[in-house]
């Protein structure tokens, strides 16, 4: 089965996500699987949703755009919750030939994509923090 038949089925938890006083609904990537999808075949995102990518052991996480429809702001956060990369308008691609993988130069263990240009609009900076619970 394809995934983007499997995508339809997948059900994610969500938790809030504050940066300063901007909150995001931020849908838990913390499966393979669900890792594997992502934002994949979804139409948009809105300027107060995310996805939230839990690794839990810190690394160089890449992310890729293969399959997306929108372009995204990549966010690596270390264990701390603290921002230690960032990637504006990741553009998405069609074929998987060429499909750049976007590291960060530092080891992290979770990703957020949001909206893109929301890290312009809010001026997220490489060192700032977020605040969940997850």
């Amino acid at each position: 089965m394809c995934l983007s038949v499997i995508s339809k089925f997948i059900r994610y938890s969500s938790v809030e996500v504050v940066y300063k006083k901007h909150k995001f609904k931020a849908f838990v990537a913390d499966s393979l699987l669900k890792q594997a999808i992502g934002l994949m075949y979804r139409k948009s995102i809105g300027s107060n949703e995310g996805m939230l990518f839990l690794f839990g052991r810190p690394s160089y996480y890449g992310i890729w755009m293969h399959n997306m429809r929108f372009s995204i702001d990549i966010i690596w956060l270390d264990e701390g919750k603290r921002i230690v990369d960032i990637v504006e308008n990741a553009a998405p691609c069609r074929s998987i030939i060429g499909c750049k993988v976007y590291k960060p130069k530092k080891p992290s263990t979770t990703v957020f994509e949001v909206a893109s240009g929301i890290v312009r609009k809010l001026d997220i900076k490489i060192g700032d923090k977020l605040q969940f619970n997850a």
